[in-house]
C-alpha cells in the first residue's frame, strides 16, 4: 500500500516520491516532510486530483494509520498550510512548482480553498446588507 506525492518542479526533474500507507499517521508525516526537504515545524497538507484537502495538519500527532485518510495508489500534491489571520483563516500553496503552467486547475483550487472560510461573510453581510435596506424602506413607508 502506498501513495505517489508529487512536488518541487514536477516538469524538469520529475519530483514525486512513493511513500508507504502502512505506518501511523504521525510517522508518515514526519518521514513526508523530511524526504521532501521541508522543516519539521511547518504544517502541511495533501490534495487529492479532484481537489479535496485531506486534513492532515488536525491529524499530525495521530497513531492511527496512514490508510484510514489516504487511499493507496492515489497521487497526492503537497501543500504547505499558512495561517492568514487570528481568525483561524489558512491558505493553502502548492509546492509543486510552475503549477500554474503545469496544472492550471490546481491553481484556482487552491485560491478556492484559501477563501472558503471568507466567503460565507461575504453572503452574510449582503443578506444583512439587502435585509436592512428593506427595513428602512418599509420605514419610509410608514
Amino acid at each position: 500500500m502506498f501513495v505517489t506525492i508529487l512536488f518541487g518542479d514536477f516538469s524538469a526533474d520529475g519530483r514525486m516520491e512513493m511513500f508507504n500507507l502502512n505506518c501511523k499517521l504521525i510517522n508518515f508525516i514526519h518521514h513526508l516532510k523530511e524526504k521532501c526537504g521541508l522543516d519539521l515545524k511547518e504544517c502541511v497538507d495533501l490534495m487529492d486530483s479532484s481537489g479535496k484537502v485531506m486534513n492532515l495538519e488536525a491529524k499530525q500527532h495521530s497513531v492511527a494509520l496512514a490508510n484510514s485518510v489516504l487511499a493507496e495508489r492515489q497521487y497526492y500534491v503537497l501543500l504547505r498550510v499558512c495561517p492568514e489571520d487570528d481568525a483561524g483563516g489558512r491558505k493553502y500553496v502548492s509546492l509543486l512548482n510552475n503549477e500554474s503552467q503545469s496544472h492550471p486547475e490546481l491553481t484556482e483550487l487552491l485560491r478556492k480553498l484559501s477563501n472558503k472560510d471568507k466567503e460565507p461573510d461575504r453572503k452574510i453581510r449582503r443578506v444583512r446588507t439587502h435585509r436592512s435596506k428593506k427595513i428602512s424602506t418599509k420605514s419610509h413607508h410608514i
